[in-house]
């Protein structure tokens, strides 16, 4: 079984669980102004809409038509890169973790490819984008658990592009971003860079010059 006919049976249980989790990892964003009635509104509403998709996602054996595009091989490296680098955040870190990696496929800077954008580099030490792939540990995953979650997170974000404009609330206050590091390391790069969001123990940046 590939991976979306393994996602679609595994997520029908998974979604139950969504929109709990969603609500819970919300209220995270750095220098968002305080909720009022109506952003909780809008932001409740969004999360009921991923919470439908995902199970409209789990309903199928394949991917919906906004998801076609992309093969096996590259919805397994989008879960991996959210696997490796995002297995210990919340939902809401998980899915940015994937947006970063699907704005820069979209991006004219990075490659075209999800596998091309998670494994940039990957054979120079210290040297990739991601830093799980060049960090000379073997990538095993360990928590298959969390894998499956994961794998459904990612064909959720696989099956739904946003237009531009029209970003889920969710992820918003990403907006274009491309990069992040943990709050516990000061990478150089981030000082011209824009900050755009913290998520757990992730700070986000878009980049001004791209």
């Amino acid at each position: 079984m590939g991976f979306w006919g393994s996602v679609s049976l595994r997520t029908c249980v998974l979604v139950l669980g969504v929109l709990v989790l969603l609500q819970s990892a919300r209220a995270e964003d750095v220098g968002t102004q305080p909720e009022t009635s109506e952003t909780s509104a809008t932001v409740s509403a969004s999360l009921e809409g991923i919470a439908l998709a995902a199970q409209e996602v789990a309903a199928q054996s394949a991917p919906s038509e906004g998801g076609a595009q992309w093969s096996e091989n590259e919805a397994r490296c989008l879960a991996e890169g959210m696997y490796f680098e995002a297995r210990g955040e919340s939902v809401r870190g998980q899915l940015a973790v994937g947006r970063v990696i699907m704005n820069r496929v979209a991006s004219d800077t990075y490659p075209n490819t999800i596998c091309g954008v998670v494994y940039q580099n990957d054979d120079k030490p210290n040297r990739c984008q991601f830093s799980f792939a060049c960090d000379g540990k073997e990538d095993v995953i360990t928590e298959a658990a969390k894998w499956q979650e994961i794998e459904g997170y990612a064909a959720w974000l696989l099956a739904n592009h946003p237009k531009p404009g029209e970003e889920s609330q969710l992820l918003a206050s990403l907006g274009g971003s491309t990069h992040y590091h943990a709050d516990y390391v000061n990478p150089r790069w981030a000082k011209v860079l824009t900050l755009t969001v913290r998520i757990g123990r992730h700070l986000f940046y878009s980049d001004p010059a791209a």
